[in-house]
C-alpha cells in the first residue's frame, strides 16, 4: 500500500509539473477571476462570480477552457462568438432550452473581454484579442421596450388564482414595490423592522448592494407574519417558491388572466410603473376589491402604499 501511495504521489507531481510548464489555461484563469469577485456571504452562482461562471460553462462546452491562456488570440474569440450565436441555454432545470438571446450573448462576450483584460493587466497575456476584433464580430446590446401592466390588469391579477404557490404574491409584490426578483425571493422576516409605530422593509439590494427602506402598513406586516408562520422554521416568506421555471408558471397565470398580448416577465414586474402614476383616490379602487384569500389580502394591503420609489 505504501508503494502504491508513493507512486501515485510521483505521478501527481509529474502531472502538476507538466501543467505548470504549459502555463495556466483560459478556463483556470477564468475560474480564479470569478473566485476573486465573489463577495462574502454570496453563493457561488450569485452576483458577478455567478455571471463569470455562467460564461465559463459555455467556454467549456465550446471547448476553449483548456486552451493555454497565452495562446488565446483573435481567432479564439471569433470562434467563441460564432458558438454563442448558435448556442442554447445550459441551465439544467429547463425542459426545452432556447437559443441564447442577443442580450445574453452580449453579456457573455463582455465578460470574456473583461477576463482577458485582467490577464493583460497581470502580464499573463500580451494583448487583449478584443482590441483587434473585426467589426463584424462586435456584439451590440439589444434594448427592448419595457412592458408595463395597467391598473385594470393588476386588479385582474389580484383576483385570479395562481396554481403556483406564492408566485402570485411574489410577482405582485415586485410590481408594487419595485423590488427585483432576487430581492423578493430572498425577503425574510429579518428584513422587517418597526420604527415609530411604522413597519418597514429594510433590505440590502443584491444587484446594487444599496440599502432600501420601504414603508409597510401594520396590517401588511401582520399578513407577512402569517406567511412566515405558514412556512415553518424558515425565515423566508417565499421559501416554497422555486426560482426554476418561474417564467413558464407566470405565463400560465397570465393566460388565465387573459393577459397574453404583452410580453411580461418576472423581471418586468420590478419595472412596472403603475403605482408611480396612481394617486390616493385611485388606490381606493384597489382597496374596494374583495379579498377572498390570504395572498390577495396581502396584495391589497400593499397597494395602499403611495410613496414608493423605484430602486436603481
Amino acid at each position: 500500500m505504501m508503494k502504491i501511495s508513493f507512486f501515485s504521489r510521483i505521478r501527481k507531481f509529474v502531472a502538476d509539473a507538466r501543467k505548470k510548464s504549459k502555463g495556466i489555461t483560459l478556463g483556470e484563469f477564468t475560474r480564479s477571476y470569478a473566485d476573486e469577485r465573489r463577495k462574502e456571504g454570496e453563493k457561488i452562482y450569485e452576483g458577478r462570480c455567478g455571471s463569470v461562471l455562467g460564461m465559463l460553462k459555455h467556454l467549456e462546452t465550446f471547448g476553449g477552457s483548456d486552451i493555454p491562456l497565452k495562446k488565446v488570440d483573435v481567432e479564439t474569440v471569433k470562434q467563441f462568438i460564432d458558438y454563442l450565436r448558435s448556442a442554447h441555454d445550459l441551465h439544467k432545470n429547463m425542459k426545452a432550452p432556447g437559443k441564447l438571446s442577443d442580450s445574453t450573448i452580449h453579456l457573455k462576450v463582455n465578460i470574456l473581454k473583461s477576463v482577458l483584460r485582467e490577464a493583460v493587466r497581470q502580464g499573463l497575456l500580451d494583448q487583449n484579442p478584443f482590441d483587434r476584433l473585426p467589426l463584424s464580430y462586435r456584439v451590440k446590446a439589444q434594448y427592448k421596450e419595457r412592458t408595463a401592466l395597467t391598473q385594470e390588469e393588476l386588479i385582474k391579477l389580484s383576483e385570479t388564482p395562481c396554481n403556483t404557490p406564492e408566485l402570485k404574491e411574489a410577482f405582485l409584490l415586485s410590481c408594487i414595490t419595485g423590488l427585483r426578483k432576487s430581492d423578493i425571493l430572498s425577503l425574510s422576516i429579518n428584513d422587517i423592522e418597526k420604527c415609530d409605530d411604522t413597519y418597514y422593509i429594510y433590505k440590502k439590494m443584491k444587484k446594487t448592494q444599496r440599502w432600501l427602506r420601504l414603508p409597510l402598513p401594520e396590517e401588511a406586516h401582520h399578513i407577512l407574519s402569517k406567511l412566515h408562520a405558514k412556512n415553518g422554521n424558515t425565515p423566508y416568506f417565499f421559501a416554497h417558491l422555486s426560482p426554476h421555471h418561474l417564467g413558464e408558471h407566470l405565463e400560465v397565470w397570465l393566460e388565465d388572466c387573459h393577459i397574453s398580448d404583452k410580453h411580461i416577465t418576472f423581471h418586468s414586474g420590478s419595472h412596472n410603473k403603475i403605482f408611480y402614476r396612481l394617486n390616493i383616490s385611485e388606490l381606493s379602487v384597489l382597496r374596494n376589491v374583495t379579498a377572498n384569500d390570504l395572498e390577495t389580502s396581502y396584495i391589497l394591503f400593499l397597494s395602499q402604499l403611495y410613496n414608493i420609489q423605484r430602486t436603481l
